[in-house]
């Protein structure tokens, strides 16, 4: 599985995992990155696109999971608009061919690759991440259990060579707190396993900023799953979020 970190200004790196349901349109995962605080997120610049990004989806009916740090890089693209560096990724994609190949033959099959990774994950807009929930501590003001994944600062970034991609949820704050009293928080937090709850996202992709390293890829969670341990005995629980 791939792993990702995610930070707020509040909360320590905690492992995260991209998994899920639906389309798997990407071949095997990699490692994904680290998620961190607003702060250290690129800087948005103007960029002209060189094609127009096509809309996003009303509604997901499939999820696509897995997705390597290229493949988000592809989808940003896409989504933006910019013309991608095919030629560096091909040049990348010459490593892994046979060295007996001819040069010609070689680079052909370079470019083929990335031309089928390109057009298998450009039209992604719906896709699902697996990660730590990081629960926090009851609060009675927000009725209920804040869920540090959805922390207002947090993103998910995404590396592809020297570009960095953040993946930011717009809707965090309808997410982000995981509704009960306190007697269900008291009875959760003296299972030992609470720390461990998984949560499985599942998000619709709906806008993306350039900037000059990289850019923001702006997505609305759609719902969520909360996935205790195979020791725990805190029940399995779906939410859906408005957006």
């Amino acid at each position: 599985m791939r792993r990702i970190f995610l930070t707020s200004a509040a909360a320590l790196c905690i492992t995260l995992t991209t998994s899920g349901c639906g389309d798997k349109q990407a071949a095997g995962g990699t490692d994904a990155g680290t998620a961190t605080s607003a702060s250290s997120q690129p800087v948005t610049t103007a960029v002209q696109p060189a094609q127009p990004a096509a809309a996003p989806p009303a509604k997901c009916d499939s999820y696509t999971d897995d997705l390597t740090d290229r493949d988000w890089a592809i989808i940003y693209y896409a989504m933006t608009g910019l013309a991608p560096p095919r030629e560096k990724w091909a040049d990348e994609a010459l490593s892994g061919l046979d060295r007996g190949l001819g040069a010609e033959e070689a680079w052909k099959r370079a470019n083929a690759q990335v031309d089928t990774q390109w057009n298998a994950i450009k039209d992604v807009r719906c896709v699902t991440l697996r990660t730590r929930a990081d629960p926090k501590d009851y609060d009675p003001g927000l009725g209920g259990i804040p869920l540090g994944a959805f922390a207002p600062d947090a993103f998910y970034p995404f590396r592809d060579g020297a570009m960095q991609i953040a993946l930011k949820f717009r809707n965090a704050d309808k997410a982000r707190v995981w509704k009960m009293s306190a007697d269900k928080a008291a009875a959760l937090k003296a299972d030992s396993w609470l720390g461990n709850l998984g949560l499985v996202i599942r998000a619709r992709l709906v806008a993306s900023r350039p900037s000059g390293n990289g850019g923001t890829i702006e997505a609305e969670v759609v719902g969520f799953d909360l996935e205790p341990s195979e020791y725990s005995r805190i029940a399995r629980e779906t939410v859906t979020v408005q957006p």
